[in-house]
């Protein structure tokens, strides 16, 4: 007589079979029930996760295995009830051990069908998820408690999850954004690099900062902008790489910015000033140390004054820098030779013994611009420069050929 095929096999034969192999998972509960949901097998994980023995757990229903709210509330019998219209139930909640313990369980309830297709049982499968549950639970704790807005991206570019922050910041409702692509807090006129962002940062993640260099604007529900600062992150999950995107609103910020470089910009007109000290003739006092900052804003105020006030020349006192180098010879002789260009003529004042002496050791050569020792004597050349230009107008430069 051969042996029945598989297939040919009693159902309950079929699960004895299959009850040896699934005796050796401990990783996971493996429970049986029979068509009225009474545990009909009891696997060695199920006794490990549980603290029955077979003998305890055969034959009793399967709310023995729920806290007592959740028998009262019937939750075992609703979850059968759907398994045998269904095929399948997944769930998570809580479970109760036989010490009155309770367990955060994730599970999977199969209906068991014979060959004429009738409920004939029910298998489950039940894992202590009651570590990731906390660690779920920690993570949105922390999630919530950022001081920044925080959205979880999945690779399709839809946010996954967001916090209080984000509903704070962008004026939406955790429900409104679950769901959606993240470009709803995007800007319209940049949607379209940030999906190549998107993909770039996908292709390649990393801990790093969005746009560096850029200005990044953030859009509201009521469709006013603002000015942010992102950070990405990557997080490996068992779904794969999602993003973790934490936004800053960094209005005060550029606002801060803004007012120092303003009050930036007016120190430096101060220490700087362009003193007109006689008709045609201006004076531009230097103190402290020139740096290209100072030095364009030199340049450019004296270049504005003498186009108001038509000067003819222009006396540049230097007896407040401390040093001449080369870099700051340079920026002296194109202011000179920007004033040139306006017709005005430059007169060097204030050179100290020893700065005359490190400009010829430097080998600086500041073409032909005069120079005098205090600025009384540099005002008396510049009105005796005035006085040749206007006894005779055509003649040639006073000022050519001579250092």
């Amino acid at each position: 007589m051969t042996e029945p095929a598989p297939e040919d096999r009693e159902p309950n034969v079929r699960l004895r079979d299959l009850q040896s192999l699934l005796d050796a998972i401990t990783d996971y509960a493996i429970v049986r029930f029979d068509a009225e949901g009474r545990i009909a097998g009891w696997g060695r994980g199920a006794r490990l996760l549980h603290g029955y023995e077979e003998d305890e757990a055969l034959g009793h229903p399967a709310a023995m295995l729920y806290p007592a709210d959740d028998r009262a509330a019937g939750r075992a019998e609703q979850a059968l009830a759907t398994a045998r219209e269904s095929g399948r139930y997944e769930s998570e909640g809580w479970r109760q051990r036989k010490n009155g313990e309770r367990y955060w369980a994730s599970s999977v309830l199969t209906a068991i069908r014979d060959a004429g297709g009738e409920v004939f049982g029910f298998a489950e499968v039940v894992k202590d998820a009651s570590d990731q549950r906390r660690a779920d639970s920690l993570f949105h704790g922390l999630l919530e408690s950022a001081p920044d807005a925080m959205v979880i991206i999945g690779a399709d570019g839809r946010i996954r999850l967001a916090n209080r922050q984000t509903d704070l910041l962008f004026g939406y409702d955790r429900e409104e954004l679950i769901g959606q692509e993240i470009e709803v807090l995007v800007p319209p006129r940049f949607r379209k690099q940030h999906y190549g962002h998107r993909t770039g940062f996908l292709s390649d993640p990393r801990m790093r900062p969005m746009g560096v260099g850029l200005e990044l604007y953030g859009l509201r529900r009521d469709g006013s902008e603002f000015p942010v600062e992102i950070s990405l992150s990557p997080l490996e999950t068992d779904e794969g790489v999602l993003v973790s995107a934490a936004i800053r609103d960094v209005t005060d910020r550029r606002e801060t910015e803004q007012r120092l470089m303003r009050q930036r910009d007016e120190i430096m007109e101060l220490s700087t000033p362009v003193i007109q000290v006689w008709d045609k003739v201006l004076a531009l006092p230097l103190i402290g140390t020139l740096d290209t900052g100072r030095a364009a804003r030199l340049t450019e105020g004296l270049l504005q004054r003498i186009a108001e006030t038509e000067a003819e020349v222009a006396i540049l006192d230097i007896s407040g820098v401390p040093t001449i180098d080369t870099q700051v010879a340079q920026h002296l002789l194109r202011t000179v030779q920007a004033a040139a260009l306006m017709g005005t003529e430059s007169i060097m004042s204030g050179v100290r013994p020893e700065t005359a002496q490190s400009m010829v050791h430097l080998g600086i050569d500041m073409g032909r611009l005069r120079s005098r020792n205090t600025l009384r004597d540099a005002l008396q050349l510049a009105l005796a420069v005035l006085e040749e230009r206007n006894s005779a107008p055509g003649a040639t430069d006073p000022l050519d050929g001579t250092l």
